[in-house]
């Protein structure tokens, strides 16, 4: 009879006080499962077991999660290495050599590199192949990773693109608002110093409710402005 309040309270705690009944990631284009809505997803269960086609495992596992990586339960292979990252002499805060943590779970799928059933352990009973990744599972129209022309395939060429990994330190550059303000209008900062930007700061997976998987509403540039003084 305690079990549900258990798990529910479980879930609170690893994911800190984000709101769960907000998140839907059922009816977006991460939910890679069959059931998806998605242009990829795949294409039949894995086998017999109804169970290996779980939208959670193509991200978590509730056992052997990769602990290397900065999310909770892991489950899918990372690259660590061979990335190019943001640089400007305009930028005054610190930005790490590669990706870090949350960055690297996105990255995952999204620098292209990666199938999407290289998981660390499969759905259902028995699937555990620590790190043999590969799973062969098919996908719809035969793409089994992010293609190269998608749009949300950010590469591992990331100069480009909107710095990852920088430590937030609007002392090192007072055009940004404080930490503290940033995470109380809805963005989130991560690392064990609370203080690194990461794809996730800006980015929710499990909700799409702000399209691109936004944490909060971008009209008028709202969500720049809240780390951006202009």
């Amino acid at each position: 009879m305690f079990a549900r309040p258990l798990v529910l309270a479980l879930a609170v705690g690893l994911l800190g006080n984000t709101a769960l009944a907000a998140d839907d990631i059922s009816s977006t284009k991460h939910n890679l499962s069959t059931s998806g809505t998605g242009s990829i997803k795949l294409a039949s269960a894995p086998g017999a077991d109804t169970d290996k086609d779980q939208l959670c495992s193509f991200c978590h596992t509730p056992h052997f999660g990769d602990a290397s990586v900065g999310v909770v339960l892991w489950n899918r292979s990372v690259n660590t290495s061979g990335y190019t990252m943001y640089s400007s002499s305009s930028i005054d805060m610190t930005i790490a050599s590669q990706p870090q943590g949350v960055s690297l779970a996105c990255l995952s799928c999204h620098d292209g590199t990666i199938a999407f059933d290289n998981l660390r352990n499969g759905p259902g009973a028995g699937d555990y192949n620590g790190n043999t990744w590969s799973r062969g599972w098919s996908w719809t129209s035969n793409v089994n990773k992010m293609s190269g022309s998608a749009s949300a395939n950010v590469g591992q060429d990331l100069s480009n693109d909107h710095p990852v990994s920088v430590t937030y330190d609007n002392t090192a550059d007072t055009a940004f608002y404080s930490a503290t303000a940033v995470t109380s209008a809805g963005l989130r900062l991560y690392g064990s110093g609370g203080n690194q930007v990461e794809c996730g700061s800006c980015h929710n997976p499990h909700n799409n409710t702000y399209a691109p998987f936004l944490r909060i509403n971008n009209q008028g540039s709202a969500l720049c402005l809240t780390c951006h003084v202009k």
